[in-house]
C-alpha cells in the first residue's frame, strides 16, 4: 500500500494509467485476442520484457551446450536420447520463432518518449543486422532428419549450428541483469565462470571429434583419447559415455590451464593442435585472472579504503602521541562505523543523480526517521525537500557531548538512532531524546532571550546516529519557503516554554500567562531584526547597483581613450602625408619663423 506520508509528498513517478476500450460482447474472443496482438508492444524497460529475454537465453543456452556434444558423441544423436533432443529442438525452434515475431513489437525510445508504432518498430528492425541474423536462425532443420542413413552422420546435428547465431540475445540478457540485480559482483562471477565451462565444453567436444571421426579407431598416438576396443576387439572402460566426456573435459581443463603433464604429440597437426589449444588457453587464463582480480578488488573496495584512512589516523596518532584511551575511543569509534555499514559516502553515491531523485532517493532511506519527527508532519513538500538534502549524517561516541549550554548554535540534530541525554549543569540527566527526536533549532532560529547560544546541554549515552542541519542550509531553504520561519519559531518557543516551565511550582494557566508576556517582547525583537534585515538588504542592493554603474562609468572612459589615441593616429599620420605631398611648405614656415625670431630680439 502507498505510503501516506509518500503521498503527501507527491514523491515517486505517477503510475501510467493504460486506457482500454471495452469491446463490445458481441465480439468474439479470437477477435480481441487479435486486436490485442496488433497494438502491442514490449517497452525494452519493462519486467516482462526481462523475463522474456531469459526464456529466449535459456533455448540459446541449450543450443551450445548440446549441439557440439550431439555433433561428437554418436551416442547422443543415435541412442535412446535422440527423442528428446528432438522433441527440446522443436520447443527450442518455437520459441526462435516467437522471438522473431515479438521483435517487430520492440520498442524504442525518441526524443525522450517510447515509439509505439508499429510500422515505425517493424520498419526499424528489418533494417537492422539482427534481422537477418534472426531470418537465418529460425530455419527449420529438421527436415535433414529426413534423409536416411546419411554418409556422414555428424552432419544433421551440425546443421543446427545456425542456431547459435542468436547469442546477441544472450549478450543483452545479460547487460540487462547486470544493471538490474542488486548482487553485480556474484552475477560476473557467475558469467565468467559459465564462460569458461563452456570453452572447456567446446574443447572437450573438438577432442574427442578429432580422435574419433577424423583419425579414427585404430588410432595410436597417446596424444588423442584412448582406445576403445582391446587387443581382442572387447569393449573397455574407455567405450563407455560418461567416461568419453570425463576424459574428454580433463584433458581440456588441464591443457588449457596448462596444469599438470600433457601426453607429448607426435604428428604435425598434433603440435598444431596442440599449440592453438595452449594458446587459446593462455588468453583464457589471463582474461579469467584479470576478471576475478577485479572482482576481488572491487568486492573489497570498500573495505580497503576504510582500513587506509583508520591507518593513516593510527599513524597521525602514533606520531603525534596521542593518549591511549583518546587512541580506543578513536578506533571503537570506527568499528562502530564498520559495524553498522555507515563507510558510504552518500554525497559520492548520489552526486550522479538529478536533484529531484536525489531528494527522493534520501526521503525512501531515511522515511523511518522523518516520519517520526513532529516538525516535519505539517512542513510544505518543497520546503521538506530542501531540507533533507542538506542533512549530514553524524555518528556520537558513548560519553560525547553533541552540543553545551552556552556554545553558539550553528546547527539543529535529528535522531536517528540511538539515546541521548539532556543534562544539566552539573551533569544530572533531565530529559531523553530518542529515535525521531530533534533538537538545536531554538538557537538557529534565534528564538528566546539567549538568542543563538544553546540553552541545554546534550549528550550520547550510547552511540547516536545523528543528522545534521547547518544554519546556513537551513536559512537558505527558509528564503525560499519564508512562511515556515513562522512555523518553526512557534514550535520552538513552545519547547522553549515547555523546558523552562516547572511542573510542580507553576500551573498550567500560568505558564499559558507566562508564555503570552514572553511572546510580545519576542515578537518585537524579532520585528526589530527583521526591519534590520531588511535595511541591511536594500543597502546591499544600492551597493551593489552603484557598483554596476561605476563599472560602466569606467568602460565608457576607457572606450572614450581608445578613440582619443585613434584620432591622435590618424591627425599624425595625415601631417605625414601632407609632408609628403607638398615638400614645399616646409621652406615657407622656416623662413616666416626666422623673422618672428628677429623681431623678437630686435624688441630685446
Amino acid at each position: 500500500e502507498p505510503d501516506e506520508f509518500l503521498q503527501r509528498l507527491n514523491l515517486g513517478a505517477p503510475t501510467e494509467k493504460i486506457e482500454t476500450k471495452e469491446l463490445s460482447k458481441k465480439k468474439k474472443g479470437w477477435t480481441r485476442l487479435v486486436n490485442f496482438f496488433c497494438s502491442f508492444v514490449f517497452d525494452p524497460f519493462s519486467d516482462m520484457y526481462y523475463y522474456w529475454l531469459s526464456i529466449i537465453s535459456l533455448a540459446v543456452l541449450y543450443n551450445f551446450v548440446i549441439i557440439p556434444a550431439r555433433v561428437s558423441f554418436k551416442e547422443l544423436e543415435d541412442g535412446q536420447f535422440f527423442t528428446a533432443w528432438f522433441a527440446i529442438d522443436i520447443v527450442a525452434d518455437i520459441m526462435y520463432i516467437l522471438d522473431f515475431l515479438a521483435s517487430f513489437r520492440i520498442g524504442f525510445l525518441e526524443r525522450g518518449l517510447l515509439v509505439k508504432d508499429t510500422k515505425a518498430l517493424s520498419k526499424k528492425y528489418v533494417r537492422s543486422l539482427v534481422f537477418f541474423v534472426d531470418c537465418i536462425s529460425i530455419i527449420p532443420t529438421q527436415f535433414i532428419y529426413l534423409v536416411k542413413n546419411p554418409a556422414v552422420p555428424f552432419v544433421r546435428p551440425l546443421v543446427r549450428i545456425i542456431k547459435l547465431l542468436k547469442i546477441h540475445r544472450v549478450v543483452k540478457f545479460n547487460d540487462r541483469t547486470e544493471c538490474r540485480t542488486s548482487l553485480p559482483t556474484a552475477w560476473r562471477l557467475l558469467v565468467l565462470f559459465q564462460c569458461m565451462m563452456m570453452v572447456m565444453h567446446w574443447n572437450a567436444c573438438i577432442y574427442y571429434f578429432v580422435s574419433e571421426e577424423l583419425i579414427g579407431p585404430n588410432r595410436t598416438s597417446e596424444f588423442l583419447y584412448p582406445r576403445e576396443m582391446d587387443n581382442d576387439n572387447i569393449s573397455n572402460k574407455y567405450s563407455n559415455l560418461s567416461m568419453k566426456y570425463a576424459y574428454a573435459l580433463y584433458w581440456s581443463a588441464q591443457t588449457m590451464t596448462t596444469i599438470g603433464e600433457v601426453q607429448q604429440p607426435t604428428d604435425i597437426w598434433e603440435f598444431f593442435y596442440l599449440t592453438l589449444v595452449f594458446l587459446t588457453g593462455v588468453m583464457i587464463f589471463a582474461s579469467v585472472v584479470g576478471s576475478i582480480g577485479n572482482i576481488i578488488t572491487n568486492l573489497r573496495a570498500n573495505r580497503s579504503v576504510f582500513q587506509d584512512r583508520l591507518d593513516h589516523l593510527k599513524e597521525y596518532m602514533g606520531y603525534r602521541n596521542v593518549g591511549k584511551d583518546l587512541q580506543n575511543r578513536i578506533i571503537r569509534w570506527f568499528d562502530y562505523l564498520w559495524a553498522q555499514k555507515h563507510t558510504f559516502e552518500e554525497e559520492d553515491v548520489l552526486k550522479y543523480l538529478p536533484d529531484k531523485l536525489q531528494a527522493e532517493m534520501a526521503i525512501h532511506v531515511h522515511l523511518a526517521t522523518l516520519k517520526q519527527v513532529e516538525l516535519f508532519q505539517n512542513c510544505e513538500s518543497g520546503f521538506l525537500i530542501a531540507l533533507v538534502l542538506k542533512l549530514k549524517h553524524q555518528v556520537y561516541s558513548p560519553g560525547d557531548y553533541v552540543c553545551r549550554k552556552g556554545d553558539i548554535g550553528r546547527e539543529m540534530f535529528i535522531v536517528k538512532q540511538g539515546m541521548l541525554q539532556v543534562t544539566g549543569d552539573d551533569g544530572r540527566p533531565l530529559a531523553e531524546l530518542s529515535d525521531g527526536s530533534y533538537f538545536g533549532e531554538i538557537s538557529l532560529l534565534n528564538v528566546g532571550k539567549n538568542g543563538n547560544r544553546r540553552t541545554a546541554n546534550v549528550r550520547s549515552v550510547g552511540y547516536s546516529d545523528l543528522f545534521c542541519l547547518r544554519k546556513e542550509d537551513l536559512l537558505h531553504a527558509l528564503n525560499d519557503y519564508p512562511e515556515m520561519r513562522e512555523v518553526l519559531k512557534e514550535a520552538a518557543r513552545k519547547k522553549l516554554s515547555l523546558n523552562n516551565q516547572s511542573p510542580k511550582s507553576e500551573s498550567p494557566q500560568a505558564a499559558r500567562k507566562k508564555l503570552a508576556r514572553d511572546a510580545k517582547p519576542q515578537k518585537d525583537e524579532e520585528n526589530q531584526d527583521n526591519e534590520r534585515r531588511i535595511s541591511f538588504t536594500n543597502s546591499v542592493e544600492l551597493a551593489d547597483t552603484i557598483g554596476k554603474r561605476l563599472e560602466d562609468l569606467e568602460k565608457m572612459v576607457l572606450l572614450l581613450a581608445d578613440d582619443v589615441k585613434r584620432t591622435n593616429k590618424n591627425v599624425v599620420t595625415l601631417q605625414k602625408q601632407i609632408v609628403k605631398a607638398f615638400p614645399s611648405a616646409l621652406p615657407v614656415s622656416s623662413s616666416s619663423s626666422s623673422p618672428v625670431t628677429s623681431d623678437d630680439e630686435h624688441e630685446e
